[in-house]
């Protein structure tokens, strides 16, 4: 039952196993603790991938709903009540709007209230979320596996990093949590460290909002995640050039 708290907290299980599992919850305290933690990673990956609707969208959506024939009500051939309820039929209008979710995600809204009225929007758009579901898959994977864990730790300059990690996919995701923009365009570098063994890059948190996120790989044996704060591209030398923080790969 443990192994569904992943799934759960993405609301990929079957009605019978989310009764089952709520009922598990309120006898097991790390796994009500994991869920919850699980999904407040899953809303900051959502949070930092929204986008504000276009302001015209309102605009647009009222023209469309001026323009679009509406459509005869499904009656049987014959039906007397047919053209009586097709009189009294309101006028309605097709939208078509597109979302993306991460972590899960996504993770995560992207799309979602942006009405595509034109085929090229609707092309873009296609284009802009298959490069989102290509990017966050990762995240996804990570977010559902059975031994997906997850931990938050702050920083001594402000704000702090969300670390989810999973052993069987030897994964592990260390998500921006409100660290504080650096001067000069350096940026964060996220590091893997085993035992006594020298720390090996994991990637660079790009991005100047909260939510930016580095998904490392072959971190199976991995048990702390640093950071550090280097120049833009990252340590030159491949070893932090300080550590800013160290925390327990969450397992």
């Amino acid at each position: 039952m443990h192994t569904l708290a992943g799934a759960y907290a993405l609301d990929a299980v079957t009605d019978v196993e989310r009764a089952e599992f709520t009922r598990h919850l309120e006898q097991c305290e790390s796994c009500a603790q994991e869920v919850a933690e699980l999904r407040a990673t899953a809303a900051r990956l959502g949070a930092a991938m929204a986008e504000e609707p276009p302001p015209e969208l309102k605009d647009r959506v009222m023209a469309a709903t001026h323009a679009t024939r509406q459509l005869p009500p499904r009656t049987r051939p014959g039906s007397p009540d047919r053209h009586r309820r097709a009189a009294r039929a309101p006028r309605w209008a097709v939208l078509v709007s597109a979302a993306a979710a991460v972590a899960g995600l996504a993770a995560g809204g992207v799309f979602g209230g942006i009405a595509l009225t034109q085929q090229h929007e609707l092309q873009a758009a296609q284009s802009r979320l298959d490069q989102v579901k290509q990017r966050y898959e990762p995240v996804a994977a990570l977010l559902a596996a059975p031994d997906a864990k997850a931990a938050h730790a702050t920083s001594p300059i402000g704000g702090g990093v969300t670390v989810v990690s999973s052993r069987t996919l030897g994964r592990v995701m260390v998500l921006d949590a409100g660290l504080p923009a650096q001067p000069g365009g350096k940026v964060y570098e996220a590091w893997l460290i085993t035992g006594s063994a020298a720390p090996r890059p994991a990637g660079v948190i790009a991005g100047t909002v909260a939510g930016a996120l580095v998904v490392a790989d072959g971190a199976g044996d991995a048990d702390h995640v640093a950071l550090s704060v280097e120049q833009a591209g990252g340590s030159p030398t491949g070893r932090p050039s300080g550590v800013l923080m160290s925390m327990p790969v969450p397992a």
